[in-house]
């Protein structure tokens, strides 16, 4: 993460939320949408999710059925063992990680279950879909711990600036 850009994000992004947010309120739809793809591509080329993991660490994807039940295969178990030893009912009545760290988070930030993983945690941080102008308060909490929605939504303003 040697661009300039995100040097300090963590300091900046907590800083730049009311900004993130009336930017995300009044932002073009269609000039996002058409900006998200080559953003999403240069953001990932410039940050490896494997040096950060702040995703995984801190917080916890919604396991859904089809996600219990593949998990639950791939680790040679049944679906309620899986619910009972790693997963809770959040508020909003969804499955969530039990714990933080993610379970399935190894030391070297490595998911052990990767080609099995919950849809959210493939799809995270959501980059590539309209998910930043659709789900604002989410997309605000993310650029607070996930370097690629800081990158992105800072570059948006950028461009929004320049037009």
């Amino acid at each position: 993460m040697s661009d300039e850009l995100l040097r300090a994000w963590e300091k900046k992004s907590g800083e730049r939320q009311k900004l993130y947010k009336n930017y995300l309120h009044r932002a073009d739809k269609n000039t996002v949408l058409k900006a998200l793809p080559d953003l999403n591509v240069e953001a990932f080329e410039k940050i490896d999710c494997l040096q950060c993991g702040n995703c995984c660490k801190g917080y916890s994807p919604r396991f859904k059925k089809p996600d219990i039940k593949r998990i639950a295969k791939h680790l040679k178990m049944k679906d309620g063992d899986l619910i009972n030893n790693y997963l809770r009912v959040d508020e909003e009545g969804d499955y969530v990680m039990r714990a933080a760290p993610c379970s399935f988070l190894g030391e070297d930030n490595y998911c052990t279950i990767y080609d099995v993983r919950p849809s959210d945690c493939e799809r995270f941080p959501y980059t590539e879909e309209d998910f930043l102008l659709k789900r604002q308060p989410m997309a605000l909490k993310n650029s607070t711990f996930c370097p690629i929605t800081y990158y992105i939504i800072e570059k948006l303003m950028a461009a929004a600036k320049g037009a």
